[in-house]
């Protein structure tokens, strides 16, 4: 509220600074006036204000103006650090929100217009990407609480990581799930192929993951992973009060649901998706989800 009320002072403050400026004008001519009025004895009080002579009125024209032009200058600099530092604050409030999103030169790009993001909801192609912790229940059930928070922030600290690395949008986290976005709301031509690496690497740095915690006598975890691709709706999701970006949609549901179906270790991906990547990378078939 201090903060507020600071703001709205300043704001005051610069619309008024040609009316100060104006008004000092007044004052030294008023003063000027005054001080002539009491140096001669002849001249009356209107007779000094007006001038008598064209240099002494010329004199006061230019300070006159030269106040006029002090105070419109002073508004235009206050008002123009005002609007600069509101950009700030903008430029920040939105930097801070898709940082959380999306990887941090994304981020920048977009607080600095050279990436746009659509805010409202639309269909659009993407890949969704699920990530799971195999026998997280019984790893809570046997571990101290903090140890297990402990466990989750490094865990989602490594694959983000990687996530970021391809430029993909961390949509949420569920418990032990993670759901990760190609395609929206930044759009990439390549979405499953960004999907299917990052994957790839997420089983790759999870191997070193759990070196680490052997070394310290933990358990260590492993991790299914079901992606998808097709038609969804992405937008922004919630209350008047509070929003986030999310996607939905039966392609969110499938790739959910090969999450589930995907082993420890394994990377189950769809037809759709599979179709979409390149010839270089090697997939084998398995049988139909029921």
């Amino acid at each position: 509220m201090r903060m507020y009320k600071e703001k709205v002072k300043s704001r005051l403050l610069a619309n008024q600074m040609l009316f100060i400026g104006m008004s000092l004008a007044g004052i030294y001519w008023l003063l000027d006036s005054f001080l002539s009025l009491f140096l001669s004895a002849e001249d009356t009080l209107l007779e000094r204000m007006i001038g008598i002579d064209l240099n002494e009125i010329w004199m006061r024209i230019i300070v006159l103006c030269l106040f006029a032009i002090f105070g419109s200058h002073t508004q235009y600099i206050m008002n123009e650090r005002r609007r600069l530092s509101l950009k700030a604050e903008r430029d920040a409030a939105t930097r801070e929100r898709f940082q959380r999103l999306l990887s941090p030169d994304l981020a920048e790009r977009v607080v600095s217009g050279a990436l746009m993001v659509e805010k409202g909801g639309e269909s659009v192609e993407a890949t969704v990407m699920f990530a799971d912790i195999r026998g997280f229940t019984a790893i809570s059930e046997n571990t101290e609480a903090s140890e297990v928070l402990q466990l989750l922030n490094e865990y989602y600290e490594c694959i983000v990581d990687v996530v970021f690395q391809h430029e993909g949008t961390v949509d949420k986290f569920i418990g032990d799930a993670i759901m990760v976005i190609w395609g929206a709301p930044v759009r990439h031509e390549d979405a499953p192929y960004r999907a299917v690496k990052a994957a790839v690497e997420i089983q790759h740095a999870l191997v070193v993951f759990n070196q680490r915690r052997q070394e310290q006598g933990k358990v260590p975890i492993e991790v299914g992973i079901g992606i998808n691709t097709g038609e969804l709706v992405a937008g922004y999701i919630g209350s008047s009060r509070t929003m986030s970006y999310s996607v939905i949609g039966d392609t969110v549901n499938t790739a959910s649901r090969l999450c589930s179906a995907a082993k420890p270790g394994q990377i189950i991906i769809s037809d759709t998706t599979s179709i979409a990547l390149p010839v270089q990378i090697n997939v084998g078939p398995l049988e139909p989800l029921k």
